[in-house]
């Protein structure tokens, strides 16, 4: 959703910026922190072929002399189909329809910026054992490996990936050309942390860490953020992702509309660039936004499970289910993701040990108090009853550019409950031209507020806590919503 600026949404980011410039010095203090930070993601105007804190060549971080004796098994080489095998891990990778070129990395290095930048990484397996990494290039670096180890200072084990390109559209603004590359590491510990590096022995990135979550069911307790909407406000948005690193959650839920156009390869450039560093070493799952647009960039620069349109993961003792509420056109919301809710909630709690918590999330809200759209009804006819059958405890959204939760709620006409009731969390203030500071009235609404904000939640064996934070980490809620088990 994309609004106009009115006099109420320029104060407001009036208000932002104050605390924009406060966080500035946070913003610093956060990069010479990241030891191990590479820059952000947009090409540079003036290309150049190394970044700070590059390994270099002949870095002794890499290891050849690990276990593996170099790399994972057999490498491979040419042209991708439709889909790809990581070395050791369960299932195939999709290769996004649209991208062109996808083959195997090998040793071929270009001149314009061969440094990894863009650095960001996600779950598409089993997020007990894996951690998958996209990154990008020139066109010519075709060097497409993953060295990673127990420890920042020996990278000593390396899993090939597979490069391609995400064709520009012709309103591109690029500096020269781009390739994506993508790899997959599998086969890993539980809650374990891993140091790695992209690139190749022709010039290796930054050395960067990802921990892998607790086994399924574990009962650890675990913090991630909740955010979305930061479209085409980029720069809104950089300071709120170095407040969300500050939380030091283990991963972040995005509600969609990274980006104002998701066919435009340059805003993502600008997204990782303003989500810099963090995303190298805080995982993103995202939610697909209207302004994703079903297009190649998000298909392509992202890597999520299953279908990657619709997918599910555990957390520990906490199950996710990610729908996409804003599918190409003519599908029905009742239809295929339906059907697909209901399965999967009723295979997560029908294990042996079902999850302690279930959390959903997708785009548009179903309790909304933005004055100008409001709630969606199509999605809260559609998928509420299934979220109540299945007692999901927290529903994420964006698309409403605001943070607000509502009270427990049952039944699609917003009914107040004492308990058993679902909480709905609209989390889409990440820098897109806020909502009206002043909501619709609505009863089921606990708060609300119009200015850059993400959610910190908290999961214990008995307590899901939830609290909205403004840019500069003060609380939105007087106290956390702590729902208890």
């Amino acid at each position: 959703m994309q609004l106009p600026f009115t006099r109420d949404r320029l104060l407001r980011y009036t208000d932002d910026m104050r605390r924009i410039l406060a966080l500035s010095a946070l913003s610093l203090a956060a990069g010479a922190a990241c030891s191990h930070a590479s820059g952000g993601g947009s090409a540079p105007s003036t290309p150049f072929t190394g970044r700070p804190g590059d390994l270099g060549a002949s870095s002794s971080v890499i290891d050849h002399s690990g276990a593996n004796s170099g790399f994972v098994g057999t490498l491979q080489s040419g042209a991708v189909g439709d889909d790809w095998q990581p070395a050791g891990c369960s299932g195939t990778v999709p290769v996004a329809t649209g991208v062109t070129g996808a083959a195997w990395g090998s040793e071929v290095y270009g001149t314009t910026d061969k440094s990894p930048h863009a650095v960001h990484t996600s779950f598409r397996f089993d997020t007990s054992s894996s951690f998958a990494v996209i990154w990008e290039t020139d066109a010519a670096t075709q060097a497409t490996w993953v060295a990673y180890g127990d420890s920042a200072d020996k990278l000593d084990h390396f899993v090939q990936g597979v490069s391609f390109t995400n064709p520009p559209s012709a309103e591109d603004r690029l500096a020269y050309p781009l390739l994506a590359h993508e790899a997959h590491v599998c086969g890993l510990v539980p809650s374990h942390t891993y140091y790695y590096a992209v690139g190749g022995d022709g010039w290796w990135g930054s050395v960067y860490s990802v921990t892998t979550a607790p086994a399924v069911g574990a009962t650890d307790p675990f913090r991630f953020i909740v955010m979305g909407d930061s479209n085409a406000f980029y720069d809104l948005y950089a300071p709120l992702q170095v407040s969300a690193g500050s939380y030091a959650p283990m991963f972040t839920l995005f509600t969609g509309d990274l980006v104002n156009s998701g066919w435009m390869q340059e805003e993502w450039e600008s997204w990782f660039t303003a989500g810099g560093s963090l995303l190298a070493t805080i995982p993103t799952m995202t939610a697909h936004g209207n302004h994703e647009d079903m297009a190649v960039g998000y298909f392509a620069l992202f890597a999520l499970p299953g279908v990657e349109e619709i997918y599910s993961f555990d957390w520990g003792d906490t199950h996710f289910v990610v729908l996409n509420d804003s599918p190409a056109p003519g599908e029905d919301l009742s239809q295929r993701q339906a059907q697909f809710l209901d399965a999967d909630l009723t295979a997560a709690q029908a294990r042996a040990v079902p999850p302690t918590w279930i959390v959903t999330s997708h785009h548009r809200p179903m309790f909304s108090s933005d004055p100008q759209e409001g709630s969606n009804l199509t999605v809260r006819d559609d998928w509420q009853p299934i979220l109540e059958a299945h007692h999901v405890d927290v529903d994420f959204n964006g698309h409403s550019h605001h943070y607000e939760s509502t009270l427990p709620i049952l039944g699609t006409d917003g009914g107040i409950v004492d308990a058993g009731g679902i909480r709905y969390v609209t989390s889409g203030a990440a820098g897109a031209a806020f909502d009206a500071p002043t909501p619709t009235p609505n009863a089921w609404s606990n708060v609300y507020y119009a200015g850059l904000a993400l959610a910190v939640i908290d999961v214990t064996p008995h307590t899901l806590s939830i609290q909205g934070r403004r840019v500069d980490g003060t609380a939105i809620e007087t106290a956390p919503i702590v729902l208890t088990k």
